[in-house]
């Protein structure tokens, strides 16, 4: 049998557990048999209603055979627990990784998630529960048709996770921290000054971005000016180099363990170990599987322009720590000559967009536990469904619209997800390559549509879908009961028309004889 989620693989063998257990009281408690009393005594009473005492004698009898065998049929089919689900007897399929390709099966107890060591087979009641025989079959299906719908939608990579992760990525080594501060001041403060003093001397080559200076890693920079700029102070690793370090030392007098390294070795560890290098220091500090989503995601992008992009928005979120300068990166974005309503349109857009993507990711990341949680509740309940409903089989069969209808809400989550990246990266080309370029006001009214329409996918989609089958199955359901009333009716009708006929015939042989 297959599930949608990991949670689910724990959650549906619980709510099974607990369907058994609800179903066991019930029984001991004689609840489980009260409605058998009442579908004992509505058929008795209604026909002595409107029928001569002998006539509901047999309507009575008729629809009372009927009442049982739909009654027993039920209880056999879908109340009663009878096939075992094991511990490892659930399947998940998750059909894209975060990397956005294919994956693996999985079982209980093998997610390599926490959830392993919560949700043990003692905490679940031993790790083999009971489930009815149409229950068991209806899940099966369900779990099988909802999976290979899921496989054929294309992989890709989750676009909201990797701007969140991005987003999150941080400078954690204080020692790391303290050099890229020291960078800046040494290195990058004083090339950009002599780059904009000398505007006759240093001029940007044609066709490269003006932004490309905005940062301290800019490859003009490391290119030229970092070329001929020094640390200010020894560098632990660099070894001291006689030809660069000793107009700092006099060799006779004191030869340092560390050197001062250029600018550009700073940066690259030319010439020196490369882990050495801020540049790939700082890549360090943001997750590998990170790092390998977002070669996976720009697959025909040369990979030292996705490290760049990625140290450059590592380094952007924490300016203020690094210079304590105005962030120049936006420094030409806001223009005071904009009206008063765009200016107010574009921050609370700006405001909006920041905080939707973090109530997307959450959303996401919710969804399918929301899901799992519904269900067991389902499963967990039915008992006393099936018994307040006296074992109707309309019932049933509308129950099993409702299940299919939760179920498939990750069809649609899928769906939604897909559609989420391509419009991410069709209205959006290289957002994540992007991540530090200026917030316009077009890009940030593009995300909000995306949000908006994503977001609807996401949450009132399964709402309508969910609204739209339960009414399918309520009149589904009523239509079934309503053939099974009139099944009834039918044959107490014919065998209250048979009795009138026999007594008749049985009258008129009497005077015959006569």
């Amino acid at each position: 049998m297959n599930v949608s989620s990991y949670l689910e693989l724990y959650l549906t063998l619980f709510g099974w557990h607990m369907y058994s257990v609800f179903w066991d009281i019930l029984m001991d408690t004689g609840i489980a048999y009260m409605p058998f009393v009442g579908m004992f005594l509505r058929n008795i009473i209604e026909p002595i209603k409107s029928q001569d005492a002998k006539d509901a004698s047999i309507t009575s009898l008729k629809r009372i055979e009927i009442d049982i065998f739909i009654m027993f049929t039920v209880i056999v089919l879908a109340v009663q627990p009878f096939i075992s689900i094991k511990y490892n007897g659930l399947n998940y399929t998750k059909a894209c990784t975060a990397k956005g390709v294919a994956a693996g099966t999985v079982k209980a107890g093998k997610t390599g998630t926490s959830y392993d060591s919560t949700f043990t087979k003692a905490s679940l009641g031993g790790g083999s529960v009971k489930a009815p025989i149409w229950w068991y079959g209806a899940l099966a299906i369900i779990g099988g048709f909802n999976d290979a719908a899921i496989l054929k939608i294309p992989c890709s990579a989750d676009i909201r996770l990797l701007e969140v992760k991005l987003e999150n990525a941080r400078v954690k080594d204080p020692h790391l921290r303290r050099q890229v501060q020291q960078f800046h001041k040494d290195c990058y403060s004083r090339a950009r000054a002599s780059f904009l003093d000398n505007p006759d001397k240093y001029k940007l080559p044609k066709g490269m971005d003006p932004k490309n200076i905005d940062w301290m890693g800019s490859s003009y920079f490391v290119g030229g000016l970092y070329k001929d700029i020094q640390s200010q102070q020894e560098i632990v690793g660099f070894k001291y180099n006689k030809a660069r370090d000793q107009k700092y030392y006099n060799p006779k007098v004191y030869i340092p363990v560390n050197g001062r390294p250029t600018c550009q070795q700073w940066w690259t560890g030319a010439g020196h170990n490369k882990k050495l290098g801020l540049r790939d220091a700082l890549k360090g500090q943001i997750e590998k599987d990170t790092m390998d989503q977002l070669y996976l995601k720009f697959g025909g992008t040369n990979k030292a322009i996705v490290d760049k992009r990625a140290i450059r928005s590592l380094i952007s979120r924490e300016k203020l720590n690094f210079s304590g300068l105005r962030n120049l990166n936006t420094y030409n974005d806001l223009r005071i000559g904009n009206t008063y309503n765009s200016a107010v349109a574009t921050a609370g857009g700006l405001l909006e967009s920041i905080s939707f993507y973090p109530k997307m990711y959450m959303l996401k990341t919710a969804a399918p536990i929301i899901q799992a949680t519904i269900l067991m509740l389902i499963y967990m309940l039915l008992p006393f469904y099936f018994v307040f409903s006296s074992y109707d089989m309309g019932k049933m069969i509308f129950m099993t619209i409702i299940i299919f209808s939760v179920k498939f809400w990750t069809v649609l989550w899928a769906v939604a997800h897909w559609l989420d990246n391509n419009l991410l990266d069709a209205l959006m080309p290289g957002m994540l390559l992007s991540a530090t370029d200026a917030l316009t006001q077009n890009n940030i009214v593009v995300k909000m549509v995306i949000n908006f329409v994503t977001g609807a996918l996401f949450v009132v989609i399964p709402v309508f879908w969910s609204g739209l089958l339960t009414w399918a199955g309520h009149k589904v359901g009523n239509a079934m009961s309503q053939s099974m009333d009139n099944m009834g009716k039918s044959s107490g009708s014919a065998g209250s028309g048979g009795g009138s006929a026999t007594a008749g015939a049985a009258k008129s042989a009497v005077k015959k004889g006569k």
